[in-house]
């Protein structure tokens, strides 16, 4: 019975390690953590000195990994977690892996995953037109990547290139029951890239999950033109939302951490029913100054009407802009130091989605240090 069992475990063992060499599986992660200066801080209007989670990137660790199938078709597979560098504290609501928990397969059709994912809409802005790349600015969180809902449980998604022509789209089910329609999201991109020069947009749309007469929509289109050394951006967005949730952006989904400025007041929430509406635009320009150093900067618009707040009601239109500025310097491929500066300004009812409404203020400054690890 001995020499049985060992046979067959030794079977065992030889099968597994000849199914994991089929594999190749990745641990990943960035960890990114800054020094920041605040002034209008909170409602005193004082300023404040503090260590955030990154200013470039959030801080992350996942894996990641694919295996071969045959005939060119392969499984694959991405776990990522969020997390706070400053404190340790986990993000997104405290999920495990809220970033992405996906599974899917790929091949000539393109391809096709299954869970909670990035938007279509989000990705497109976030891998080729905003020139900060969406970073970890809560200035510019709002503008455009926050109107995407940047990732959605429940999520089939599928992508595909075909030549110059890159299209992405995704159906996230709503899982109420008797309605299709409640809770759901709808994504997509389409992206023309020829030379130096590309092109894209978008479109999304967002159901309520309490009421299916409610929903988000946005509409984007970008471009970018790549001199070499240098490399321009802009995009124009259009916001439609009776969901309640523009206002609150990101932050919901813990994506801009402690740095928050632009997220709705906590004494505030938006207005469910009440249709919002944002136009706007973005533009800016990276330079490789050289090998190692790279600077940034970039200019965010935008112009809301019917702007709306449970407790204090229609408080009409407003205005918000942010100027950013980056510099970072590469130490190696994986470790880079960098120094950030930004400037925001709010007017009219656009004051209210700044933190620090109460003390008066409608406009922010901060700067900031920092240190970013790839791995």
């Amino acid at each position: 019975m001995k020499k049985s069992s060992m046979l067959l475990l030794a079977a065992g063992l030889s099968t597994g390690g000849a199914a994991f060499a089929q594999s190749n599986v990745t641990i990943y992660g960035i960890v990114d953590t800054s020094i920041h200066y605040l002034n209008n801080a909170n409602a005193k209007g004082d300023s404040n000195i503090r260590i955030d989670n990154g200013a470039i990137a959030n801080s992350r660790i996942g894996f990641k990994g694919t295996e071969d199938l045959g005939g060119g078709l392969k499984a694959m597979f991405q776990l990522e977690n969020g997390f706070s560098s400053d404190n340790g504290a986990m993000l997104q609501g405290g999920s495990l892996f809220g970033r992405q928990s996906w599974v899917g397969l790929q091949g000539g059709f393109g391809k096709v995953r299954v869970g909670r994912q990035n938007t279509p809409l989000f990705d497109l802005l976030a891998d080729h037109f905003d020139p900060l790349t969406v970073g970890n600015y809560a200035s510019n969180s709002w503008l455009p990547a926050a109107g995407t809902l940047i990732r959605t449980p429940n999520m089939v998604r599928y992508d595909g290139d075909f030549g110059p022509v890159s299209a992405a789209a995704s159906w996230a089910f709503g899982e109420t029951a008797g309605s299709v329609r409640t809770g759901s999201q709808f994504s997509s991109a389409l992206r023309y890239t020829a030379g130096a020069f590309s092109v894209g947009g978008g479109f999304q749309q967002t159901v309520s999950a309490t009421n299916s007469s409610y929903k988000d929509t946005v509409w984007n289109l970008s471009a970018s033109y790549d001199f070499g050394p240098a490399k321009i951006f802009g995009g124009w967005f259009n916001i439609k939302d009776s969901t309640g949730t523009t206002g609150a952006y990101m932050a919901a989904d813990g994506d801009v951490g402690s740095s928050s400025q632009w997220t709705t007041a906590s004494t505030v929430a938006a207005t469910t029913g009440n249709e919002r509406k944002d136009n706007g635009f973005f533009f800016g320009s990276s330079y490789k100054a050289t090998s190692a150093l790279t600077l940034t900067g970039a200019f965010y618009y935008d112009k809301s009407k019917n702007v709306s707040y449970s407790g204090l009601g229609n408080v009409g239109d407003g205005k918000r802009y942010a100027l950013v500025g980056w510099a970072e310097y590469a130490l190696s491929k994986r470790t880079q130091l960098y120094t950030t500066v930004d400037y925001n300004k709010a007017k009219d009812a656009a004051v209210y989605e700044l933190t620090n409404s109460p003390s008066g203020k409608t406009s922010m400054t901060t700067v900031g240090a920092g240190i970013r690890h790839i791995f």
